[in-house]
């Protein structure tokens, strides 16, 4: 089964307006305004703004070219894990900090993207959540 060209505008548009959504709401209103260097909105604003440019690019482009997509095969179910790994990341990083969200994330994300191999789980989670304790701990 194919992608229709309606389904994968609706991708796109859906995509660009939860990046206008934070750029223009959520970065504002959860951020404040920094005393000394760049702004802590800086970072969050400019790297959504990047989504949001690889997002449009990528609309634009499987438009123009009207080249033929397979169906995601995974449906909702995908999304669902998605959104489990990030809420697991928010609940951990709640109760016990930056860096063990970060190696949790990280090797759930690759658990859910299908890796099943010990080590390099294991070495994404130790090397992640030891330059986010690092930078941000």
């Amino acid at each position: 089964m194919m992608r229709s060209r309606g389904s994968q505008l609706a991708e796109t548009l859906v995509l660009a307006g939860a990046c206008l959504l934070m750029l223009v709401w959520v970065i504002p209103t959860q951020t404040s305004e920094g005393g000394f260097g760049l702004s802590p909105a800086f970072l969050p604003t400019a790297l959504t703004g990047v989504i949001l440019l690889l997002v449009l690019g990528d609309g634009v482009l499987r438009l123009v070219t009207r080249r033929q997509e397979p169906a995601y095969e995974g449906g909702f179910g995908a999304l669902g894990r998605v959104l489990a790994v990030a809420i697991l990341g928010a609940v951990v990083l709640r109760f016990a900090g930056v860096g063990a969200a970060a190696a949790v994330t990280s090797a759930a994300g690759l658990l859910v993207l299908g890796e099943r191999r010990p080590l390099p789980i294991l070495v994404t989670a130790l090397a992640c959540g030891g330059v986010f304790w690092l930078v941000f701990g």
